[in-house]
């Protein structure tokens, strides 16, 4: 006979999976005729966005394109010259599970670019992307607790877990639109490009919504009397999202990707509109009670389990670390121009966690040339011995560059999240079935054993008895406490009253229970 579980009910989201991949572009840019030769390049400038990102079975595709802009000093050494170029890139990442209705969080991880004179009219260009997802669903969910009322004889044991269910998993696409205001210094400059970043600051609830705030860091480069400038601007932002019912404080993860970029300069003004999907996790506590073992005093049980696992920890740790790096120039070094920062894919050993840093930067020597270096670095943090992290990724590189004699410096900010995740199984019973066959009759209505193994609960699954009337022939208190240890493996005889023998002393047991 089947035994009527009570059944509990939901939807959340599941992470199906977790990937990282790599793609590799190359492009040549042909110099145009209107411009001269190579004498040599002076650095180059990456602008990346994502066009288009695609879930099918068990693939992630990330669709997307890197501008190039490459400063070049000409061969009459006069000025500085600029062409560019475009390079596509596609990553597939492995997503095992997923399918056209699983929703995708991806990030970008690193973006490196490369650009090299092949003779004094074409450039090599080369670009790596580094890029990382998350897979998820929305299902539906079912536990099992006990029965309302309970057949005659029949024990349940249940078991209460903490975890946290992921309520929410959402993507929206932004504009970011300003006027900004060129500095004097500035105006009359040829505009050559900008680029932008959109970082996330963080995240507040009001009401039902979540509102997630963030900004869009903005470079302008310009060419002033031939020599580039650049002008760095900031443009806040907030992006809400509706919550689901009783998701009041939820644990949120965000992260944004640049879709679209337009930049016009004119008069005094830098004219900005970045487009960015804001993507966003939510995660909130929740309690489960669930069954984990049942028997029957009078018949044999069969029983059916699942097995599956939850989130039981999400915790977050954001750090951040200064890198000092330097560069001997043989020509000197008079005045910054402009630098720029990038950090590579973080690399996490048993005792430390090392990022990769690399600036750019472009200067002017003591005759008044311009120069360009490239410095490399790596931002520590040393782990503790007790725990590693999941995950690791950077939110922001800042870099202040300074000339003093013949050093160029760099000093670089790196600003990264330490994510510790842990799981718990689960296995639960689903169901239960009372069988034809009988429980072995007792030969005696009270046992006298020695508690060699198992404890309370397994003593009396064992031997067809009840924790309760254990508990109450024994003395133990409903509070663990020493008389109740007496009742564990390794300690005292214990009194085991079996309830398919009736006897005076077991019906005065139950008359006090009741």
């Amino acid at each position: 006979m089947k035994i009527e579980l009570k059944s509990i009910e939901g939807s959340t989201y599941k992470m199906l999976c977790s990937s990282k991949g790599e793609a590799h572009s190359d492009a040549e840019l042909i110099i145009p005729d209107t411009l001269e030769d190579i004498l040599r390049i002076l650095c180059c400038r990456r602008q990346y966005r994502i066009r288009e990102k695609t879930v099918s079975k068990d693939t992630v595709c990330i669709c997307g394109e890197v501008d190039v802009t490459v400063m070049y000093i000409p061969e009459s050494g006069e000025g500085v010259r600029v062409v560019g170029t475009t390079a596509s890139f596609e990553v597939n990442l492995d997503a095992p599970g997923a399918d056209s209705t699983s929703i995708a969080v991806t990030k970008l991880l690193s973006l490196t670019v490369d650009a090299k004179a092949v003779n004094p009219r074409k450039i090599s260009v080369s670009a790596d992307v580094y890029m990382e997802q998350s897979c998820y669903k929305y299902v539906d969910v079912c536990w099992t607790e006990p029965p309302s009322e309970a057949p005659d004889k029949l024990f349940f044991k249940t078991q209460e877990l903490k975890c946290r269910s992921i309520e929410l998993v959402s993507e929206k696409t932004l504009s970011i639109e300003d006027e900004l205001d060129l500095p004097e210094k500035y105006l009359g400059g040829d505009f050559v490009k900008a680029f932008s970043t959109v970082k996330i600051a963080g995240s507040e609830v009001v009401g039902t919504k979540l509102v997630v705030k963030g900004s869009a860091e903005i470079e302008a480069l310009y060419l002033v009397s031939g020599i580039p400038r650049s002008a760095s601007f900031s443009l806040p932002f907030s992006q809400l999202f509706e919550l689901p019912d009783g998701c009041t404080q939820p644990e949120v993860s965000a992260a944004a990707m640049i879709t679209g970029q337009y930049f016009e300069s004119f008069d005094k003004k830098l004219s900005a509109d970045i487009r960015a999907a804001i993507q966003i996790v939510c995660l909130r506590e929740r309690s489960i009670r669930y069954i984990i073992d049942a028997y029957s005093c009078k018949k044999q049980l069969g029983l059916t389990r699942s097995e599956s696992r939850c989130l039981t920890n999400n915790e977050e740790d954001s750090q951040s670390r200064s890198v000092h790096l330097s560069y001997n120039s043989d020509y000197g070094a008079e005045e910054i121009l402009f630098s720029s920062a990038y950090a590579a894919c973080a690399e996490v050993s048993e005792n430390e966690v090392l990022i990769p840093v690399t600036s750019d930067i472009v200067y002017k020597d003591r005759n008044g040339e311009l120069r360009s270096c490239r410095v490399r670095g790596k931002a520590q943090f040393e782990l503790s011995s007790d725990r590693k992290p999941n995950e690791v990724y950077v939110t922001n590189v800042y870099v202040s560059a300074s000339a003093t004699g013949n050093s160029v410096n760099a000093d670089i900010d790196v600003a990264f999240t330490m994510r510790y995740l842990s799981y718990g199984s689960i296995s639960m019973i689903t169901e239960v079935c009372e069988t034809e066959q009988n429980r072995e009759r007792a030969d005696a209505a009270l046992y006298m054993c020695r508690c060699t193994d198992g404890d309370l609960w397994s003593l009396a699954k064992k031997y067809g008895s009840d924790v309760d009337l254990i508990m109450l022939i024994n003395e133990i208190d409903g509070i663990p406490d020493d008389r109740q240890q007496a009742c564990y493996p390794g300690c005292h005889t214990a009194f085991l009253p079996h309830y398919l023998r009736r006897s005076a002393l077991h019906e005065v047991c139950e008359s006090k229970l009741s």
